[in-house]
């Protein structure tokens, strides 16, 4: 389960740098997706030590999964959001959100990974209800 693990904490990794490369920021918008990003830290602390036991159970971290994928969607809007507010308002915040880009679709790319690797270690009937439908792998058609 090792791969699991070290893609939720490579997750966790950038959700800390995110919280500490905003911490002085007051809009509105990063306050709340700053809140979305400690939900997901706390889950993801919770969700480790989980996945670092051998075989764990769905069940045993399905909760905190699930927190972990619909904060990130949370987050994702939030900050795109804030970025449009930002770079209209060309507030001084632009070029923080700049900055920040990068990071929200590599997160996203990293549960892409994890969602897969839940999907074939616990079935797709099984991970469909852990793992929001836009993160899971896509099979032939549209979906």
């Amino acid at each position: 389960m090792s791969r699991l693990h070290d893609l939720f904490a490579d997750v966790l990794g950038e959700v800390e740098a995110t919280l500490d490369e905003t911490e002085n920021m007051s809009h509105p918008l990063v306050v709340l997706f700053r809140t979305s990003l400690q939900d997901e830290k706390e889950a993801l602390n919770r969700l480790l030590p989980v996945l670092k036991q051998d075989n764990p159970d769905l069940a045993d971290f399905k909760k905190d999964c699930s927190i972990v994928y619909l904060n990130d969607e949370i987050v994702e809007s939030t900050f795109r959001a804030w970025m449009r507010a930002v770079d209209w308002m060309d507030h001084q915040d632009s070029e923080e959100a700049a900055k920040l880009e990068n990071r929200f679709p590599g997160i996203k790319e990293t549960l892409k990974k994890a969602a897969v690797e839940i999907e074939e270690t616990y079935g797709e009937e099984s991970s469909k209800y852990v793992v929001p439908a836009l993160y899971r792998p896509q099979k032939g058609g549209v979906r």
